[in-house]
């Protein structure tokens, strides 16, 4: 045991790097392993993370058009009476609300794979949501502009003026300020990659960037609200979460988001749990606080916490359901509104052409599209709260309004939703690979099942995370072996798939010799070399495959499992995927990030 922790701490620090030697040193970084004895594994529910909306979700704006929602253009009706004052002069532009098609931008198109358009990564954690955007302007409808085909002056507010994920605007992996939410730096430097983050800016400043908002500005009878929902469903969620069959939550469980860069006549922020086939919308909330020099906070009420950093650098608010009253929320279905909206812009309506009828015909359409929107925006006052155990989570997400219409910027900006509930994960099925590289997935009537995961600067362990390259990582698998394999001697096996990133092709394949030397490996299953042989299978299994550093940025894949005496291949089908980030090194870290792991 000595001299393998010997080798062990030698090899630790060997990562690959660019250059020609560089897949010998991630290797031997990656699979010289302190592989520890087998001990049982315990089944039971556990807290895991569900969601964590975190990533570089667009490859770079260079590379990409549409960072809209949904589609590059929302729906919009003009002559509408948003503000209920009798007079149709109003505009509703939106996304409706829906939990069949998603709301985050146009993913790679399998037909279209370099259209600009098509270049949101849906491969990557979290990425697919759901919900809608609803905003409401008063006094615009006789605002126009000049459209740029026909030359001809049409309505200018059919748009936010900005509602996106914005692919480099958001934080900084691997940086350091106290300053922001979760300790990583927003925007600020850009000489390092960043993640992305989603905006809701239906009106900004103006100026010469922003026409929309410009001609808002400029007329001051002009007011707006808004209504922002997300949600992310169990189908998508992660750690094996999907598979559960059942999510509760218990005194661990977390809903959480982090506001960043803007928040500017947002008044509330509540979450979204569906519990079976029911929305429920929590008592919890955020409130806004003026000081008396002017200055703008948040508080939370009835269970929510917000850690506020104040001004541009954002807030962390959080809730823990179980301590939450709830009510029903209810938005009317997408298909109604689509419905309602085709009548009215199938009318064409022109106030200034239109018989008394037809005013008459648009005014009644207008109401019912406007009350089937309306009810996205939650109410407040009118709902009954009540206390209530979640058992089985379907969705959850985040909302955001602003109810009174007023004539100010109205922006909002966030990144990483966090959701932790408590399920008995179900184990992954394995694949078995004959000699001759047949794969055999019902070979085995009770196939052994593989679960695993890594775990950075001692947290929980997860099956797909994104590390900074010097953090202290440990990964870990766990299986339960099929009856007919207990008490054969096996030999143990493990290898690893490296790429330069989730979404290359390019694939080089290790495996761990019994020598704890790495080899480059063919695919070939009767040329994959065992790490240790005649090992006695036992019905529970962890493995406690590595300790140590990751110094170099990259995206792993790690797979384990052992070699039956027929020359049968048995190993884990869903691999542990870890994305190794390099360091900020922007002068607007307090500290380096390395140093500030050591502090914490």
């Amino acid at each position: 045991m000595l001299a393998q922790t010997r080798l062990f701490n030698k090899q630790r620090t060997l990562f690959y790097g660019p250059g020609p030697g560089f897949r010998w040193k991630y290797a031997a970084g990656l699979m010289a392993a302190s592989l520890l004895e087998l001990t049982p594994l315990p089944i039971y529910a556990e807290s895991v993370k569900l969601v964590q909306w975190w990533d570089a979700y667009f490859p770079s704006k260079e590379q990409t058009v549409n960072y809209q929602y949904r589609s590059s253009k929302p729906h919009s009706v003009q002559y509408q009476d948003v503000n209920q004052d009798g007079i149709y002069n109003d505009a509703l532009v939106w996304y409706e609300l829906s939990a069949h098609t998603p709301l985050n931008p146009l993913p790679r198109d399998a037909g279209k794979p370099n259209d600009p358009d098509h270049q949101y990564r849906i491969d990557r954690p979290s990425a697919r949501f759901y919900g809608g955007v609803v905003a409401r302007f008063v006094n615009v409808s006789n605002l126009t502009e000049k459209d740029r085909q026909t030359g001809a002056r049409v309505p200018a507010f059919t748009h936010f003026q900005q509602a996106s994920v914005q692919p480099t605007e958001g934080a900084r992996p691997c940086s350091y300020s106290s300053r922001y939410p979760h300790q990583t730096i927003r925007a600020g430097s850009y000489d390092s990659k960043a993640w992305a983050d989603m905006t809701v800016m239906v009106i900004n400043e103006g100026g010469k960037c922003c026409p929309l908002s410009q001609l808002f500005q400029k007329n001051p009878n002009t007011q707006v609200n808004f209504t922002a929902a997300y949600l992310w469903k169990k189908a998508d969620f992660l750690n094996r979460s999907a598979k559960a069959d059942q999510i509760t939550f218990d005194q661990d469980s977390q809903l959480s988001v982090d506001i960043t860069r803007f928040r500017k006549n947002v008044e509330e922020v509540r979450f979204l749990v569906q519990d079976g086939d029911q929305l429920w919308i929590s008592e919890g909330t955020t409130q806004v606080i003026t000081t008396a020099t002017g200055e703008v906070h948040w508080t939370g009420v009835e269970g929510v916490e917000v850690e506020d950093f104040g001004g541009k650098f954002g807030a962390i608010v959080q809730l823990h359901p179980t301590q939450s009253r709830w009510a029903p929320y209810q938005p009317v279905a997408e298909e109604q509104i689509q419905t309602l909206a085709e009548a009215i812009q199938q009318m064409e309506y022109d106030p200034q052409k239109a018989s008394p009828q037809e005013e008459q015909l648009h005014h009644d359409q207008s109401d019912k599209l406007l009350q089937a929107l309306n009810q996205m925006e939650f109410s407040p006052s009118t709902a009954t709260f009540v206390e209530h155990t979640f058992t089985d989570v379907q969705a959850v997400g985040v909302y955001f309004a602003t109810y009174q219409f007023s004539h100010q910027v109205t922006k909002l900006v966030f990144d990483n939703f966090q959701a932790y509930g408590s399920a008995e994960l179900p184990k992954d099925e394995a694949i078995a690979i004959s000699p001759q590289g047949d794969i055999h997935t019902s070979s085995h009537p009770h196939r052994t099942q593989f679960a695993g995961g890594v775990s950075v600067n001692e947290g929980v362990f997860e099956q797909r995370l994104k590390v900074c390259s010097c953090d202290q990582v440990a990964v870990r698998g766990d299986l339960t072996v099929v009856a007919e394999d207990v008490g054969k001697s096996v030999d143990l096996i493990a290898y690893a798939i490296s790429k330069t990133s989730p979404e290359s092709r390019e694939e080089i394949f290790y495996a761990l010799n019994s020598n704890r030397n790495i080899t480059f490996w063919d695919k070939q299953p009767d040329k994959l070399i065992p790490f240790q042989t005649n090992v006695m299978l036992q019905p529970e299994h962890t493995l406690d495959i590595y300790q140590g550093q990751l110094a170099f940025p990259g995206f792993l894949q790690i797979h384990f499992g052992y070699r039956l005496p027929d020359g049968m291949v048995v190993t884990s089908a869903d691999s542990i995927d870890v994305l190794i980030n390099g360091i900020n090194q922007a002068s607007s870290n307090e500290m380096p990030y390395c140093e500030s792991i050591s502090r914490n």
